[in-house]
């Protein structure tokens, strides 16, 4: 690991900040170029919109080619990509980035296993990543680490791997709004339900975690059961930008199965937060990280541990489980 990286930064809201000043304090990163679309960001200055005044005093773009020509003038080495969810609503990004010779890592849930979901859009960026020559890489903490990766590293004990639970409980009542909004907080269970229906509520990323899980381990990842369930208030329960009703929706239950490989993902207002990791095989192995992996701060470090990595990488669209985290 060299000297810090010149990194562009595409998508500044709360987490593509959060990741910005974690690798600038850790000297992994050194942000020359942004861009964002909202108005409260464009235009303004870094230093300022992040509020931190080590950070350079650059002009965020409203524009991404705008920030790609300050990036290439700066001479960038990686792009961070924070701006959406499913890989063909980003794939015009990356590929601008990748065509540029830009290395790029993103947050978006459904890159870290693409060809599940979007398949053809991923073999397209994974040609045009290595004309370039240049790596492709999804990364995160849900998707990316506590029921991907992290169950993945634990069976390296095993002999033998027979079945895999993994489970990821969070307290939304500490997560920012936008979050408690995504899980339904508030909601009357009917309409919770009916947005389910529609696939227009639930979190994104936890197939894709399973596919990962059960592809780096040789198995069958094509086929796949998914339910998505309100969890209900019992009492009433207030944060700083909800108060729920006995009742009404307080977050969402989602399990996944796919072969041998069981998810279940609880985030809901009040929740105990917990990640565990239950490995059936020789010799069995259970995991349980008291209190939860925080997902704002550890998506930070999980993206910033694999700039250098992504970087050293061999060009395409990689996967966490191939490039090992610095």
């Amino acid at each position: 690991m060299g000297d810090a990286l010149k990194t562009v930064h595409i998508g500044l809201g709360t987490i593509g900040l959060e990741i910005l000043k974690a690798g600038a304090r850790a000297n992994l990163c050194e942000p020359v170029a942004g861009a964002d679309i909202s108005p409260e960001i464009a235009d303004r200055s870094l230093r300022i919109v992040a509020q931190e005044e080590d950070l350079p005093d650059l002009t965020i773009c409203a524009s991404l080619d705008d920030a790609l020509d300050a990036a290439e003038e700066a001479g960038a080495d990686l792009a961070v990509v924070c701006t959406g969810s499913r890989v063909e609503d980003v794939e015009p990004q990356f590929t601008a980035v990748l065509e540029r010779g830009l290395c790029c890592i993103s947050t978006c849930e459904e890159l870290v296993f693409p060809w599940l979901r979007a398949a053809t859009a991923a073999d397209r960026l994974d040609a045009v990543a290595i004309a370039n020559e240049v790596a492709l890489l999804g990364a995160g903490v849900n998707p990316g680490f506590v029921l991907d990766l992290f169950p993945f590293v634990m069976t390296r004990v095993c002999q033998r791997v027979d079945s895999i639970y993994a489970g990821r409980f969070v307290n939304a009542s500490r997560r920012r709004r936008q979050l408690q909004e995504k899980i339904g907080s508030g909601m009357h269970p009917d309409d919770f339900r009916e947005l389910a229906s529609q696939g227009k509520i639930g979190h994104v990323g936890l197939a894709e975690s399973a596919a990962l899980l059960a592809d780096s381990l040789g198995w069958p990842w094509e086929e796949f059961e998914e339910t998505i369930d309100p969890v209900i208030a019992e009492e009433p329960i207030s944060t700083d930008h909800f108060d729920v009703v006995e009742g009404q929706v307080r977050g969402q239950h989602q399990t996944l199965r796919m072969g041998d490989v069981r998810l279940e993902l609880i985030m809901a207002l009040g929740e105990d937060e917990r990640d565990e990791v239950r490995i059936e095989g020789v010799p069995p192995v259970h995991a349980l990280v008291q209190g939860g992996i925080h997902g704002d701060s550890a998506t930070a470090g999980a993206v910033t541990n694999f700039m250098w990595p992504l970087v050293e990488a061999e060009p395409g669209l990689r996967t966490v489980t191939e490039v090992p985290p610095a």
